[in-house]
């Protein structure tokens, strides 16, 4: 693309999480025939605590703020509008922070401040929900007006676009795809209150905890793992020149992004468990398919960065449980928005708002 012939669009995104929260400025060239193309200029990040309240949120956002203008030398003059995305339920007529569950912020009416405060037009929505719009504003579903967005992360949420337009449900809790239940019985408790849902499963909190626990079955030689599991590991270990003990008290601290690097290094327990996380994301996508029949399902949020190890398992349980007659064309991809997907949703609001 030929961005002196492009037309250029600045937007001011906020990416507000649970932990976090990342400030950037979003240059979108857009050509006549309708290409896109997006550049990330001055990202700030900035760590939200727990109890940070309103007040807290507030001043990590003004603080980011700053430095994304310090670090590009641009004004308020150059933006066009604000875009933000927000943890928990949102209202996006309105730019509310409906609630947190993480927070416990509720009421806050983000879109007012920032408009008052910077004098820019201001749109915000879920985070999920944003991510989604992304993708088709964006990213791999530029051309597709049906599909389903699936972000793993240290939660799991699901956004649809159905006939072009974002769906979020009477109450704005459609998709809640981390609270499919993927464990018939004696799965492990969700925050929700119930077991087996795939957010406590396959999130990346799920994958450390049953690494763990298969580490652990191994270890004590209990029923947890098959012998021949068992011989598969202690197999690795003789070869990599490690041994049981200190890969038992390595395992206490793994993370997914830790047992990703494991199983790219040939560890069989890690392998063993990006295999059943694939196969519990796949299950929970077929159910998701069999439902709204989407073009697309997407994966995304940090675990997708994994997404070569968990998907040939993902796609044999997603083909064994479809309603194959009506998705015969389905395809399951990795999100094209990058690591900063929440930028990118936040971006897309404000680029091309659908509400």
């Amino acid at each position: 693309m030929n961005e002196k012939t492009a037309k250029k669009t600045t937007i001011f995104a906020l990416d507000l999480g649970g932990s976090k929260m990342l400030s950037a400025l979003v240059d979108v060239f857009e050509t006549t025939d309708g290409e896109r193309k997006t550049e990330l200029r001055g990202v700030a990040r900035r760590t939200l605590t727990k109890d940070a309240g309103r007040d807290g949120v507030w001043a990590a956002i003004l603080d980011a703020t700053a430095e994304t203008f310090e670090k590009t030398g641009e004004s308020w003059d150059d933006v066009a509008s604000i875009g933000a995305t927000i943890p928990g339920v949102a209202d996006p007529k309105r730019g509310y922070w409906v609630y947190a569950p993480f927070s416990g912020i509720a009421d806050f009416p983000l879109a007012d401040e920032l408009r008052a405060r910077f004098g820019k037009p201001v749109f915000a929505d879920n985070d999920v929900n944003a991510c989604a719009w992304a993708e088709k504003v964006f990213g791999v579903c530029q051309d597709v007006d049906n599909f389903v967005w699936i972000t793993i992360s240290n939660g799991i949420g699901g956004g649809l676009v159905l006939d072009g337009k974002v769906y979020a449900g009477k109450f704005s809790g459609a998709a809640e795809i981390g609270h499919f239940n993927v464990v018939e019985s004696g799965g492990a408790l969700c925050g929700c209150g119930n077991r087996g849902c795939l957010e406590a499963t396959a999130a990346g909190p799920g994958i450390a905890r049953r690494y763990r626990e298969l580490v652990k079955g191994v270890f004590n030689g209990g029923d947890a793992a098959s012998s021949e599991l068992r011989a598969d590991w202690l197999r690795y270990l003789a070869s990599s020149g490690a041994n049981a003990n200190a890969e038992f008290e390595l395992a206490q601290s793994a993370t997914a992004a830790t047992i990703a690097e494991e199983a790219r290094r040939g560890n069989p327990l890690a392998v063993k468990v990006y295999d059943d996380t694939g196969r519990y994301v796949g299950r929970a996508a077929s159910y998701a398919a069999n439902l709204v029949n989407p073009e697309k399902i997407v994966i995304g949020g940090g675990v997708a960065g994994s997404f070569d190890l968990f998907y040939p398992a993902l796609w044999e349980t997603f083909e064994r449980c479809l309603f194959k007659a009506t998705n015969k064309t389905l395809t399951i991809e990795k999100t094209g928005l990058g690591y900063e997907a929440g930028l990118m949703g936040a971006a897309s609001l404000a680029f091309a708002p659908y509400c």
